[in-house]
């Protein structure tokens, strides 16, 4: 099964991003393909420079992980980057600048689309 997932808000301020990783952890797990598709400020969580405190999550490298598993993309959508100031360069390795014809095609394909949007 193909499952996306979109997230529009901030990582550290919400914890719909940590609900999205919960619930395509648990879908990769079944042997389920999954596409994060991040929206406004949720593009934040792809920026390699983020350095949480040590007691906090890293959600940047736990995407990372979850990407080198297989089965798991992650697309941000690049006007959100833009508006941000979030450059390719600074993205983690495994996401890729996306759009609305990239959401438009993944809600039609995918089996079940889930949008968490606080």
């Amino acid at each position: 099964m193909k499952i996306g997932i979109q997230v529009m808000v901030p990582p550290y301020t919400y914890e719909d991003l940590d609900t999205a990783m919960k619930i395509a952890e648990a879908a990769l797990e079944k042997g389920h393909e999954v596409t994060l598709f991040l929206f406004a400020d949720s593009v934040i969580c792809t920026n390699k420079n983020i350095k949480p405190l040590r007691i906090d999550r890293n959600i940047p490298q736990k995407l990372i992980e979850m990407s080198k598993k297989g089965k798991f993309e992650v697309h941000i959508c690049g006007i959100c980057m833009d508006y941000r100031g979030i450059t390719p360069n600074m993205i983690i390795e495994g996401s890729k600048p996306s759009g609305l014809p990239e959401l438009a095609n993944l809600i039609a394909t995918c089996d079940r689309f889930i949008s968490l949007m606080a």
